[in-house]
């Protein structure tokens, strides 16, 4: 699974520092809307109780005007006397004198009714019973009909209470029916219907949405159905005279005007609403602050993020190319930017001059391990004593003359002091026989690069030498040993020690041959060219050799080498 690139330094910084800003406004902007929906809350509750004081003192004025209306119609004479005498003598005259007599009543009714403010004017003998009705639901109150108002108190006559008719709440104003001489004789009331006009009414009046609930079921109302159907069960569970309800989704303050019996009259006002116009006001005012809080916080962001990232990529850059360049020695600038990253770099310079004094005593001692070792071979064969060093030599020779790069040169010069190191496993009779080798002793000199590639396998720092020592006997055609590779596929290396070996071995002393001298040793390494040693291999001897190129220039000529 591929790993995700992890994001720069600068985009963290720019993000962590815009991020924050943006959040710090959500939270302004959260606060800010919560405070004002608080103040709208307290504002509405507020504007409630100024509606039930104003409410008060308009429905005390119009109670007053309707009672007015009321005794004046109830101070007419003929009104007056045709109910006394229905009183008085209703026992015992005939049904068509008491007849005509409710036809009179209900006829001076009928000259007052049109100019009252009421649905009915209905007039009650003393026992409270209907005697004559008129106006619009004059037919709601018919002749007999006992009223049973409910309002100012048992022991008072009833000035503003509620009766429930034929199915239908009223409001009633009452005034007595007195006669000269003090007598009473009867009670007119003034009857409005508890309806949805009446609803209206009020909310015209209290300039608040209204409803009008009787013993917690609701009687008219200017609340949409389902808010309407909440508030009732609302008000009928707690019985609450004010508060806040939620409404079909929607926040209201209410607030009971008044209670007539068990009429309650409530204004009520949603919250959210009176709301919504000041955030609407509220949201574009922060949307322009917030759009400039962002460019702002944009702009610092970027500031910032670089302030902070600049020297930090600065110190990275120079770290990157430190490590490209394997120059622990080199130290890096102080960017004078901040004590900290400055204090930072120089820990990091310290440490990388200890590192590279470190690996210059390591270098050290890999190389005096490879030259024990290689010692302690030459040892054993006093003909082949500094076999290894000079071989090292001429094999750097050799791949200086080829470019090769310094890297690669190390490598060439450690492994061929290393590439005889698996002679250590060949017996002393064999390695030190001063004449010729039978094939079984050859075969057993043969095993020497794969014991010597064995050994280094076990020390991991040598592990990049192995090829030079396990494939310095390989050869172009295929006849080398030990895995018989052929041309390209012998790693370069393998074939400059291979000519190295071969020509240090040629031009040294053995208990069996004397020395060759250089040129000599040259041509035999032509004459094999391309069989035995590759032919760039030994080009590249000729070159480094400049003394001795003149004794094989005919060789080196026949082979096109250059």
């Amino acid at each position: 699974m591929k790993r995700r690139r992890a994001p720069g330094l600068l985009v963290k910084t720019f993000a962590v520092t815009f991020v924050t800003v943006f959040v710090l406004l959500l939270l302004v902007f959260g606060f800010v809307t919560m405070r004002v929906h608080q103040q709208v809350r307290e504002s509405v509750t507020a504007n409630l109780e100024s509606t039930e004081r104003l409410f008060a003192a308009l429905e005390t004025r119009r109670q007053s005007e309707m009672r007015a209306h009321a005794a004046a119609v109830a101070e007419n004479p003929t009104l007056k006397a045709a109910i006394d005498t229905y009183t008085a003598e209703a026992g015992t005259s005939t049904p068509q004198a008491r007849t005509e007599w409710l036809r009179t009543i209900t006829n001076e009714l009928d000259k007052v009714a049109h100019a009252e403010d009421a649905d009915a004017l209905v007039l009650v003998d003393p026992h409270q019973n209907t005697m004559a009705a008129s106006g619009r639901l004059a037919d709601r109150w018919p002749e007999g009909r006992p009223v049973a108002p409910v309002g100012a108190g048992r022991d008072t006559p009833v000035v503003d209470g509620v009766s429930q008719v034929n199915g239908t709440w009223f409001r009633l104003v009452s005034v007595p029916l007195v006669l000269d001489d003090g007598s009473t004789i009867g009670m007119l009331y003034l009857a409005t219907s508890l309806d949805q006009k009446y609803a209206d009414d009020l909310k015209r009046l209290s300039r608040a949405e209204t409803a009008i609930l009787t013993d917690g079921l609701m009687l008219a109302t200017t609340l949409p159905r389902e808010a309407a159907r909440q508030f009732e069960a609302a008000v009928a569970q707690s019985r609450a005279v004010d508060g806040q309800a939620v409404l079909d989704g929607e926040s209201y303050a209410f607030r009971r005007l008044v209670q007539v019996g068990p009429a309650g009259f409530y204004a009520l006002a949603s919250i959210d609403d009176s709301s919504r116009a000041v955030l609407a006001t509220l949201r574009r005012d922060l949307a322009f602050m917030a759009a400039g809080a962002i460019i702002l916080a944009f702009l610092g962001s970027v500031w910032l993020a670089h302030l902070v990232t600049k020297p930090i990529g600065t110190l990275s850059s120079s770290l990157e190319a430190m490590a490209a360049s394997h120059a622990v020695e080199t130290r890096i600038p102080l960017t004078g930017s901040s004590r900290e990253l400055d204090a930072l770099t120089e820990t990091f310079n310290n440490l990388m001059a200890s590192v590279g004094a470190a690996e210059a005593q390591r270098e050290a001692a890999y190389t005096g391990a490879i030259r024990a070792l290689a010692a302690a071979l030459d040892a054993r064969d006093p003909y082949t004593a500094g076999h290894s060093e000079r071989v090292s030599v001429v094999a750097v020779a050799i791949g200086r003359a080829l470019s090769l790069a310094d890297e690669d040169l190390e490598v060439i010069r450690l492994g061929a002091l290393l590439h005889d190191i698996g002679k250590i496993g060949v017996p002393d009779d064999v390695l030190r026989k001063p004449g010729a080798l039978t094939d079984q002793e050859f075969d057993a000199i043969k095993q020497h690069p794969v014991l010597g590639a064995r050994i280094l396998k076990s020390v991991p720092f040598l592990a990049k030498h192995i090829p030079i020592v396990e494939l310095h006997h390989e050869r172009p055609d295929g006849r080398g040993y030990p895995h018989g590779l052929r041309g390209d596929d012998i790693p370069l290396a393998a074939r400059v020690v291979h000519v190295a070996d071969a020509y240090d071995a040629m031009t040294s002393a053995r208990a069996y041959r004397g020395a060759r001298p250089p040129g000599e040793a040259l041509r035999e390494l032509w004459r094999c060219a391309g069989t035995e040693f590759h032919a760039e291999i030994v080009g590249a001897l000729s070159t480094a050799l400049p003394g001795v190129t003149s004794d094989a220039g005919t060789a080196s000529a026949e082979l096109g080498v250059v």
